[in-house]
């Protein structure tokens, strides 16, 4: 829910808007559905989050969106192409996205299996993406963007806006989004 506030933030005062959507990646099993695991492939979704990131207090908007994520969850198996048609956006409905992965993998178990790891690359299309990587103790953080995007700035603003959250929740106070 955090990362989902700061990348809100994020494309909010990059884009100059308070009420913002961008996509957020699902697993598309945290539902169930009938004879999953006998099913094939990855059910990985896309689905747009809206979010008004203007003038309210950090705590408030974090319980919010936190709310507004588990509804979210009803729908992961619905198709990209269906939350368009429901959006009644006429164009792109976003091209920001937000991809949080559980990425704690056992080094053991990829010794242990006999498979050598050459690497991996990690594309998108999407002219603006943030990767938050959930090592279970510490968290990566990478962006990928439009090559007249520098990500490393946006990056920097992700860290800047990731702080002042935090700090905003640690300290109990009732700091506003605008303050940060």
């Amino acid at each position: 829910t955090v990362f989902h506030v700061v990348w809100g933030l994020v494309v909010g005062r990059t884009g100059g808007r308070a009420d913002v959507v961008f996509g957020s990646v699902l697993a598309g099993r945290m539902q169930g559905m009938a004879g999953e695991g006998r099913a094939v492939g990855m059910f990985i979704n896309t689905l747009p989050v809206r979010m008004d990131v203007g003038s309210v207090e950090v705590r408030a908007l974090v319980k919010r969106v936190h709310g507004e994520l588990a509804e979210l969850l009803q729908y992961e198996q619905a198709s990209l192409s269906q939350a368009q048609r429901c959006s009644g956006v006429g164009g792109v409905l976003f091209s920001a996205l937000l991809n949080y992965r559980h990425s704690v993998v056992e080094e053991r178990e990829i010794e242990d299996s006999g498979i050598e790891w050459l690497g991996s690359y990690v594309r998108t299309n999407y002219p603006l993406t943030l990767m938050v990587d959930d090592f279970g103790s510490e968290f990566g953080l990478t962006v990928q963007s439009d090559r007249r995007i520098d990500a490393d700035r946006v990056l920097g603003y992700v860290r800047t806006a990731l702080g002042g959250v935090v700090g905003a929740l640690e300290s109990a106070s009732e700091t506003g989004v605008s303050g940060l």
